[in-house]
């Protein structure tokens, strides 16, 4: 009697091409954790993933973070070590992004979406992370803050088709930023503003 294949003696391209982009970024998260040859796959996948969507993962740690705010208030208030809510989303949001972007190594990004109510990574990381995806074709980045030095390397960007941003203005130097905005934009690259 034959045995039917396994998830973990599937060959690596079958796993990460064919069977992780079908879950979600979460349910990848548990995989990899679950044992090497999946933290391989999972490894492997994210590396080569051309897309990522960081909007369902705060919105799921959001989620979750309010149903465990309260425990995690009574925990930190009898270990006298409170911080605030901002501090604990944007902690665990820190976690999802190293997670996803495999510590910011990732390079082969076509699309990024980063939509937060909270930040996920600071700005210096967000600028890496952009430069790094040279072919990247659409960036969304809303709800953080614009600065002329984030908008100077998106400006880097020659295949960059889409851009949304929120105006969340960091600088008083509007001038230079509506400068760089209509640079990219006689790039043939599509704006969107949203608030």
């Amino acid at each position: 009697m034959s045995h039917a294949p396994t998830l973990t003696s599937l060959p690596l391209e079958v796993t990460s091409c064919s069977i992780l982009p079908l879950l979600d970024y979460v349910s990848l998260a548990k995989l990899g954790q679950s044992c090497t040859s999946m933290r391989s796959a999972v490894s492997f996948y994210l590396q080569t993933n051309k897309n990522l969507d960081m909007t369902a993962v705060t919105r799921w740690i959001e989620n979750e973070e309010a149903r465990d705010v309260d425990r995690i208030f009574m925990e930190e208030i009898l270990n006298d070590s409170i911080r605030s809510r901002e501090y604990v989303y944007c902690d665990r949001k820190q976690v999802a992004f190293k997670f996803l972007t495999r510590n910011v190594t990732v390079t082969h990004l076509k699309k990024l979406t980063m939509t937060s109510s909270w930040p996920m990574a600071n700005l210096n990381t967000v600028k890496k992370l952009i430069k790094q995806n040279k072919d990247m074709e659409e960036l969304s980045i809303v709800n953080m803050k614009l600065t002329n030095s984030l908008l100077d390397v998106i400006s880097e960007l020659p295949k960059l088709k889409y851009l949304k941003l929120s105006p969340n203005l960091r600088e008083n130097k509007v001038n230079h930023l509506l400068a760089i905005l209509m640079e990219i934009k006689k790039k043939g690259c599509e704006m969107c503003c949203v608030e």
